[in-house]
């Protein structure tokens, strides 16, 4: 088994192909953000495209953008251990890292028995989540309507945008990760639906872009955001299920990604035929003080 990095987006997503074809909707995150970087409509400062081999074949993967975080996709604890000793001379300040528990746990276990300075660092437990499949969709009936947002409504799009990251991150961790070129690539590419009443929007949904592998197309929802004075009507499952119903009439499965402490987004997800297929958690690496 070996580890190796490649230098381009272009490369990790020709060389994960049948990795990634096997197992599309967890390692829908990898494909979508090296999407995104091989089409230039996200950026960033440095970039780790790393693939865990074994006889050739590929049979694990990971991926960095700076400043944000490590990606594990499925591999076995062997791989991950393996992973860990390279990242830990590569790329030893990663603020943390993601995938499913008993892949982090071997992933620290060989990360923390590297001796590196970064792996000195304390961890704390980030967010759970699970990720869903739709299945058989099932639209509500609510007030209101749908529609695809456009860059006029970037205003409006900027403003809960914020919101929906300070919701989840908190203030300072929010405004640091919302990506204002990001937005406005999303407006123009059509990835952003709103579901208005009376002419007003009143809740946002949007989607990343698409990933093609042989094993189909499957893009992934997120954020849904209803401001907090709106909440409880159905205007979040309503823009969902509509954006849902759009994208599968393009050919594409749809998934998405809920807070796993969140029971009424779960709950809302499950009535609109999403199915549970995956847990993922999130382990932050801090200064010891």
């Amino acid at each position: 088994m070996e580890v190796v990095r490649r230098a381009w987006a272009e490369e990790f997503l020709v060389d994960t192909l049948a990795y990634r074809a096997a197992q599309p909707v967890r390692t829908n995150i990898l494909g979508s953000v090296a999407v995104s970087v091989a089409t230039k409509q996200r950026r960033y400062r440095e970039t780790w495209w790393w693939l865990v081999r074994h006889r050739g074949e590929v049979v694990g993967a990971a991926l960095r953008t700076a400043p944000h975080g490590l990606q594990l996709g499925p591999m076995s604890d062997d791989a991950a251990r393996m992973l860990a000793g390279e990242v830990a001379m590569h790329d030893d300040d990663f603020p943390w890292v993601m995938g499913s528990t008993e892949t982090i746990l071997a992933f620290l276990d060989a990360y923390r028995a590297s001796g590196s300075p970064g792996s000195t660092r304390r961890t704390l437990e980030g967010r759970s989540e699970y990720i869903y499949e739709l299945g058989e969709l099932s639209v509500p009936t609510v007030e209101g309507s749908w529609r695809v947002a456009t860059s006029a409504d970037y205003p409006l799009a900027q403003k809960w945008f914020l919101a929906f990251l300070e919701f989840v991150d908190g203030p300072i961790e929010g405004a640091a990760r919302y990506d204002d070129d990001a937005l406005r690539q999303r407006l123009r590419a059509g990835a952003l639906s709103l579901w208005s009443v009376g002419g007003e929007p009143v809740s946002m949904a949007g989607h990343a872009v698409a990933v093609t592998t042989p094993a189909g197309r499957v893009v992934r929802i997120g954020p849904v955001f209803t401001p907090e004075g709106l909440r409880g009507r159905g205007f979040g499952g309503a823009v969902t299920a509509h954006l849902s119903a759009a994208l599968v009439e393009s050919g594409a499965t749809v998934m998405l990604h809920t807070d796993a402490a969140n029971a009424t987004s779960n709950s809302l997800y499950q009535r609109l035929g999403f199915r549970r297929c995956d847990d993922v958690t999130s382990v932050r690496l801090v200064d010891r003080t």
